[in-house]
Parts: C-alpha cells; structure tokens; sequence
C-alpha cells in the first residue's frame, strides 16, 4: 500500500488497452482519428490543442515506437464504480512541429508514456442514470440510453464496449545514455575544431612575419601543431564547463517539486479525511487537465470549470506535459476546499514564428466542493441536471438547456480560480 492508501500491482489484462491507446494517438498526431479509447474529456483537449495549432498554422505530429520494453506495470485506485490504473511504458518518440512553408522543429527522445486507464470494478453495477457521452458521436447520454441506443447516432453498446477508457496520459523524456555518449563526442569535436582553426590561422600570420625561421614549411608545421595542441586544450576545457552547466541543469529539472513531496502527501491525506474517495493521482491527472484545457483553449473564461483568464506568458504554450506537482496549501471552510497546487511543466511554445521547448512552473488555484465524495467516472461532457435531470454537455455552459436551471460546476469537480 503507497501513503494514499492505493496498490501497487502489475495488470496484464490492460496491456493491451494501454498499446492501444499508444497506436491510436501516434495514430491521431499524425491526421488520423482522434483515439477511440479517451474519455470524451480527453477527446475535448485534444481537440482544444489541434483547434489551437490549426489557427496557428501549425502541425504537430508524434510518431511512437515500441523498443521492445515490456515493463509496464500499473498503480491503482477506485471509488464505489470504477477502478483507475496509471500504466507506463517506454519507448521512442519523435516529434515535429511545422508550418505549411517549413519544419520548425524535430526532436527524437527516448520517453516514458503513462495513461491512466479507467474500468469497472468487479461486480459494480453503475446506475443507468449515470451520464456518459456516446463513444461514436460524442453526444452526451446515460449508460441505460446508450445500451438502449443512442438517441443522436442510434448505436447500441453493452458494458464492455463503453469501458475501459484512457481518462488522461503524460510524456516524460528520459535520459539515453548512448544518445548523450555521441552527442558529447559530437560537441567536443565541433568545440575543439572551432577552436583549432583560429588558433592555426593566427599561428601562421605570427610565424610567417616574425621571420623567426627560414622556412615557410617550418612556420606552418609549427603553426599547426600549436593549432591543434591549443585548440584541443582550449576546446576540452570549454567541454568541461558547458557538461558541468548541463549535468546541475539536469539535476535541477530532475528535483523540480520534489521538495514538496511530503507537504504534498500530508495535504492530500487532509482532503482525503473530508473526500475518502480523494486521491493525489487522480488530482495531479485533474489538475494537468484543467490547465491543458484553459491554454489550448481560444478563451479560458468561455469554458465553465475555469473562472480566470490565461496568464499571457502561457497563450504561447501548443503542448503541455507535467513533470510534478505539489500542493502548496488547502483551506476547507463549510465542505469547500480551495486549494493552490504548482504544476512542474514540460512545455512547447510558439512565439515569433519559433517553437522552444521550456521548463515552466505555473500556480493554479482551484476549488470543489466535498460534501459529496470523487467520483472518477466524471466528466464535464455528460453531467445530469440535479433539476431536471437531462444530460448534457457542460464543458461551456453554466445553465442547464432543457430548464434553465444553474449548473454549478464546483459542487461536482474541481474548477480553476487563478492561474500564475
């Protein structure tokens, strides 16, 4: 059992799901269908992060490659319903960004894909009534009315079709060792040579007006060998400094939050002593969502679980990994709990025609109420009205359209107050 109060095991029987999912999003970066296996509030990002990149001009693509790594193993947690497994593997990526005039940028990395994949506990039974978006037509439905057929598209699902569903996934690099062996040969021979050159070039200028030896062949030879003698001593120690400066810029990206972890657990267990249900996985899958969803989004104040404006420097961001998170404070006062987490980023940005890849911190405050505990089957693309009932989609509404009647979106999930 992990501090939340999780297991930790391995799942064959998701294996499958999990490389799945990875054919359909290498699938899906590069122009086909959007994965069958997201949740519809995954499929919503995806299409909030190509819809950006569309009015950019722009093409991200990703092409996934297994190298044959089977260690893929799994973290689980549930609610009354549903269990959740955060499942991982490695493999290659390479991923490019162009415009239609010219490549941008490519990069080829060795990385770690996690997904976290939802199905039904054993013997759970979830009510009919529950809402949940048709896995066609995205239409918002319930489990009884997409068993019966769905109203829009008229197609019929049992159980096992509708489950399991990949409700969130993240990229970590990581690091190759026989890819840094060639690119530190790589950069020490460019180093020594740029410093050789020159070195050789004045040599020979001093020599051939010093008039310090008669022969030109001598003055070149000496020249030469002080050339290189120089530029390899000058070079190599250019090539210390600059690995120094790589490896404690690599040890601090690799602590980014890791400070944190304690407060972080002890928080958490706070809100979990109010929400049993309240997980750190499932918010850290939560919270990397929301803010994917308020960047990608043409205007985060139009959606309905954000309450803020996207802070300028983020308007740039086209992609959005999380490294880490922490919590940096949680207040519950009559059953709300507002909470201030930092996000830990690796991000792309778009700016001025160039795309740069960056480490980034943000500090999102967000809020719920948890008199009602988690449930991890919900989703802002098919929510019921508590007045009347009907399913509908609330990702930008805040009123229900069959009877008016306010939806409010934090007594159900988290939503963002302010991001910095």
């Amino acid at each position: 059992m992990n501090e939340m109060g999780n297991n930790n095991t391995e799942h064959s029987d998701l294996r499958e799901a999990y490389k799945t999912f990875v054919r359909q999003m290498s699938n899906w970066y590069n122009g086909g269908e959007i994965p069958e296996l997201a949740s519809q509030d995954l499929r919503f990002v995806l299409e909030l992060q190509k819809q950006k990149l569309q009015s950019l001009g722009l093409d991200l693509k990703y092409e996934l490659r297994n190298t044959g790594s089977r260690n893929v193993s799994g973290v689980s947690l549930s609610d009354r319903i549903f269990k959740n497994t955060v499942m991982g593997g490695y493999m290659d990526m390479t991923r490019s960004v162009g415009s239609s005039q010219e490549q941008l940028s490519k990069n080829t990395s060795d990385i770690s894909l996690f997904a976290m994949i939802q199905e039904l506990k054993d013997g759970a039974n979830p009510s009919d009534n529950m809402a949940l978006c048709c896995p066609k037509c995205g239409a918002p439905s319930t489990i009884g009315m997409l068993q019966d057929g769905c109203k829009f598209c008229g197609t019929k699902f049992i159980m096992s079709e509708l489950y399991p569903k990949v409700m969130n996934y993240m990229i970590n690099e990581r690091y190759n060792t026989e890819r840094t062996r060639l690119k530190n040969k790589r950069d020490l021979t460019i180093l020594i040579a740029a410093c050789a050159i020159p070195i050789t070039i004045a040599e020979i200028i001093i020599n051939l007006f010093s008039g310090q030896t008669p022969s030109m062949i001598m003055n070149i030879f000496i020249a030469l060998f002080a050339g290189v003698f120089g530029g390899a001593m000058l070079g190599g120690i250019i090539f210390v400094f600059k690995k120094l400066f790589e490896t404690f810029g690599l040890i601090g990206k690799g602590l980014r939050g890791g400070g944190h972890a304690l407060p972080t657990v002890l928080r958490a267990y706070t809100i979990k002593c109010y929400d049993p249900e309240f997980s750190s996985e499932y918010f850290r899958d939560k919270m990397i969502s929301l803010f994917r969803m308020a960047v990608y989004s043409k205007d985060a104040s139009e959606l309905a679980c954000c309450k803020c404006q996207c802070p300028e420097r983020a308007a740039d961001i086209i992609e959005a990994q999380l490294y880490n998170f922490s919590i940096n404070s949680c207040k519950i006062k009559n059953m709300v709990c507002d909470a201030k987490v930092t996000l830990f980023l690796d991000c792309l940005h778009y700016k001025d025609g160039k795309v740069k890849s960056k480490s980034d911190k943000y500090r999102i405050h967000v809020r719920k109420r948890i008199k009602n505990p988690t449930e991890l089957g919900f989703s802002f693309s098919a929510v019921n009205c508590p007045s009347c009932g009907a399913s509908f989609d609330a990702h930008r509404v805040k009123a229900c359209p069959y009877c008016n009647s306010e939806y409010l979106h934090e007594d159900h999930d988290w939503v963002v107050i302010d991001i910095k």
